[in-house]
């Protein structure tokens, strides 16, 4: 195992032994940790280090997912947020009201993923680390007019989590960037 996944996954495994103590100041802490968890998976598995987890009306864990652009094999469009939402809507097509779940995501969504949560109507979307380069979410002004319209009763917030999570959040995305970026650049025609 690659150093610094050891030195993330033991840092992740310390802050879960105390995170009971930080929940009145950071009420969203455990479920930060599991969308950093998510996001080592994707990253262990050769994908971009995002994890999401999907939460239903009464608080409960929905689904869990991550990253998988590369693995098992090229899908430009299995972001982790579409992992989830695509699991989510093929198994609950039923659901039609989704606002009352929330998506919790390690990293700031892309404007791709951003146009399909507000398309999914999720009520709520929390990001744990911004993403200044590729987020969406701080531009969110910038989107089409309808889009905008569209979100007006959905909230898009920075999750209420610790810094040291923040910072692990943003530390995994950056663990091989440079190593897919390469990959996906080299799909491209010169």
């Amino acid at each position: 195992m690659n150093n610094n996944i050891k030195k993330i996954r033991d840092e992740l495994e310390q802050l879960q032994t105390n995170v009971d103590g930080r929940l009145d100041d950071y009420p969203d802490e455990q479920i930060s940790l599991y969308t950093c968890e998510e996001a080592l998976n994707a990253v262990m598995e050769g994908n971009y280090g995002v994890g999401c987890v999907l939460m239903g009306p009464s608080g409960d864990i929905v689904l869990r997912g991550h990253n998988q652009v590369f693995h098992p094999y090229f899908r430009s469009d299995r972001h982790a947020e579409m992992v989830v939402m695509d699991k989510f809507e093929d198994i609950h097509q039923e659901v039609l009201d989704m606002s009352g779940y929330v998506l919790h995501c390690s990293l700031e969504p892309c404007p791709m993923c951003l146009a399909r949560l507000i398309s999914a109507r999720i009520g709520t979307v929390k990001y744990v680390a911004s993403d200044i380069d590729g987020g969406m979410m701080h531009q969110a002004d910038k989107l089409p007019k309808n889009f905008i319209r569209l979100a007006k009763n959905q909230s898009f917030v920075q999750s209420q989590s610790s810094p040291d999570i923040q910072k692990i959040a943003s530390e995994i995305f950056f663990l091989n960037i440079n190593e897919l970026r390469d990959k996906l650049f080299k799909r491209l025609p010169v």
